[in-house]
């Protein structure tokens, strides 16, 4: 996009519709079969403002957005039926003053094209704000469905320096602090639903939460090391910490977000060839707010995603029909098995067909202890794949034993978030305290750590391996939340190299390669290209204000995905998404893993199924390399005392346990 469309803060937009024309054209012959098209021209456009398109299929609750470029908009393979259509300006994130949006009702048909025109009214926009979180509009915080519970406030925008004054306790807030929370949460100063609040705290607040962050066990798990290195705040940094965040944002600090500074740069020629398609799951009695995470795709097409309140949501994309399975969410992971079981949680394995699952355990002193997990993936054995993020571990269930086994990752601060498969079957994760990647060799039992950036802490969360056995992750937090960056490690020579991601504020969530080596990011309100070979970022604005976290990338290059919080803040429901970045080349809604995929490995299993029969399974609860974390510790402890883990009176008074 030409830098007009980056400059300011007053954009003339929208948004009368003065014609609405229905034309009956032949589909051309790239299009999909039954299904139609919709173009048309948008007059009064003002540089200045990227326009959106959204058609809303009213029965299916299916959204499909493109990007007005030139005057100019289509839409293809649109799913026949009755259609809302509106326009109006990207990630619908502005603040607008009397804004009156009008919509057009009209039906769109099989193997035929629907023409609507718009023309645009000026329209006075006010600056914008950072972040995937809605803070305006005020919305229920309804976690449980209680609709009694308060709305949250609006938020007042203001710049950086406005909200952080600059000085020494600025410094440490970004040198440690933002390794792992946004800015947003500092300044929005209200407890409301993960990860747009937190607990409102005076200056005895703040220090205990310091200290509890600096010298306490991390996740609370005994014998763990505290969330950062406590030589990054020392005594005289701590105290000038406490005092900046409480006079900052203590109990009385309105809440406030803040200001996008600059747009980031826009491709216009690759907006104009880009479609979503969105798919609404809305709330309901069962799951009255629902938080869409981590798609995968069966061997049939079909796309699955996991609903963190308590849902495995199943799509056929071919359709847009979905089946809700309630009453089967935990955690946050997902994962199809080859006979279109889904593994879930910590950790469930659910038949669809019975609607039921069976649950697996670890033994302990009072029963079944449940496994953390936050990703799961299979390998070319039929085996099971986890990360344990809270516990610091990695575990493996075995197809031919039925049964859990589990490792406690003898590094410092490890904690695996993300975790991912090469093409070897070595075992990788993201360290999300440690700004580094670890590899494991299930045939050795070596772990082998791999530094990513020398910022500390800085937050990884997932990571992939592109088919050349390269290994790709992003830094969610970094130093300031000025850096959000794409990383590349060549396991071969330790070799990093690092692309910044050119969003102001960006936090990028996961990062997945398509068919074609090429890297795609997700991050608050943008999915983004990453074009290997020449360099270049191309950003898509989505279709909502959103933060994103997992992608799933199909044979065909189209990337799925779930808007987490755009449907809790806007009442709408869950989401599953797809990006098509070139709409002229959509041969099938049908979603699979490419051949060139490490989620593929799972075709390569020959073996019989595992079947689902409702059973509560216990494993043995002793780690399989007892001891190695202590000497791990110890070692460090040895090497530098500062690395020790917590478990001792805090300064604030506090005592962690």
């Amino acid at each position: 996009m030409t830098n007009a469309m980056t400059k300011n803060w007053i954009f003339s937009a929208l948004t009368t519709i003065v014609g609405a024309v229905f034309l009956a054209l032949p589909v051309q012959a790239d299009h999909l079969a039954g299904f139609g098209d919709l173009s048309g021209k948008i007059t009064n456009m003002k540089p200045g403002l990227l326009t959106t398109v959204h058609a809303v299929n009213t029965a299916k609750n299916i959204r499909f957005m493109v990007y007005a470029i030139n005057g100019e908009y289509n839409a293809v393979n649109l799913y026949p039926g009755e259609y809302e259509v509106t326009v109006k300006p990207a990630l619908d994130q502005v603040f607008t003053d009397g804004f009156v949006q009008e919509t057009k009702k009209i039906t769109i048909k099989a193997d035929q094209q629907a023409v609507v025109n718009f023309a645009l009214k000026n329209q006075k926009y006010a600056p914008t704000y950072v972040g995937g979180m809605a803070y305006t509009g005020g919305w229920a915080d309804e976690v449980d469905g209680d609709p009694d519970q308060p709305v949250s406030p609006n938020a007042v925008v203001e710049p950086y320096a406005k909200i952080f004054p600059p000085g020494r306790g600025r410094d440490v807030l970004e040198n440690v602090c933002m390794g792992c929370h946004t800015p947003n949460m500092f300044s929005y100063n209200y407890d409301r639903r993960y990860s747009s609040g937190r607990p409102q705290h005076d200056k005895d607040g703040w220090a205990i939460t310091v200290d509890r962050m600096a010298d306490g066990n991390a996740f609370g798990v005994a014998d763990k090391a505290s969330y950062f290195d406590k030589k990054l705040l020392p005594d005289s940094d701590r105290d000038i910490l406490v005092d900046y965040l409480a006079t900052n944002f203590g109990i009385e600090s309105k809440p406030r977000v803040v200001q996008l500074e600059s747009e980031p740069e826009l491709d216009e020629a690759a907006l104009a060839k880009a479609q979503f398609v969105e798919y609404r799951f809305p709330n309901n009695p069962q799951l009255p707010k629902r938080g869409t995470h981590t798609p995968g795709f069966d061997q049939a097409g079909n796309v699955y995603i996991f609903d963190r309140p308590g849902a495995i949501v199943k799509l056929d994309p071919r359709t847009g029909e979905h089946q809700d399975f309630y009453g089967v969410g935990a955690g946050e992971s997902l994962v199809v098995d080859l006979d279109g079981t889904v593994w879930y949680g910590g950790v469930r394995h659910f038949d669809p067909s019975q609607k039921k699952f069976d649950q697996y355990f670890l033994q302990g002193k009072k029963g079944g202890v449940p496994l953390p997990v936050s990703t799961q993936i299979f390998d070319s054995n039929g085996d099971l794949w986890m990360s344990l993020l809270s516990s610091g571990g990695m575990a493996k269930w075995e197809r031919k034993t039925d049964q859990v086994t589990w490792w406690d990752v003898p590094l410092l601060r490890t904690r695996p978030y993300g975790l991912t498969l090469d093409h070897n079957d070595k075992v990788w994760f993201a360290e999300y305290h440690a700004s580094s990647l670890a590899r494991f060799d299930p045939l050795t039992g070596e772990f082998k750590r791999f530094a990513i950036t020398d910022e500390q802490p800085t937050n990884m969360r997932r990571l992939s391996a592109d088919s050349n056995n390269m290994m790709w992750t992003a830094t969610w937090g970094s130093r300031g939340y000025q850096n959000g960056a794409v990383y590349r490690l060549n396991p071969q020579t330790g070799a990093v190299k690092r692309w910044t991601l050119g969003i102001s504020y960006a936090n990028p969530y996961d990062v997945a390669p398509d068919s074609n080596d090429n890297m795609w990011i997700a991050t608050d309100n943008y999915i983004v290209f990453f074009d290997v070979k020449t360099e270049k970022f191309v950003r898509y604005p989505q279709t909502s204000r959103t933060d994103t976290p997992r992608l799933a990338v199909t044979e065909q290059n189209a990337v799925w995905f779930g808007m987490r919080n755009a449907g809790h803040a806007d009442g709408y429901g869950g989401t599953l998404v797809a990006l098509y970045a070139d709409k002229s080349k959509i041969t099938t809604y049908a979603a699979r893993y490419s051949d060139k995929s490490v989620h593929s490995h799972i075709r390569r299993y020959t073996g019989p199924m595992t079947k689902v029969t409702g059973a509560t399974k216990l494993s043995p609860g002793e780690a399989q390399n007892p001891g190695a974390y202590a000497a791990a510790i110890a070692g460090a402890k040895a090497a530098d005392p500062g690395a020790a883990p917590g478990g001792r009176t805090l300064k604030s008074g506090a005592t962690v346990e």
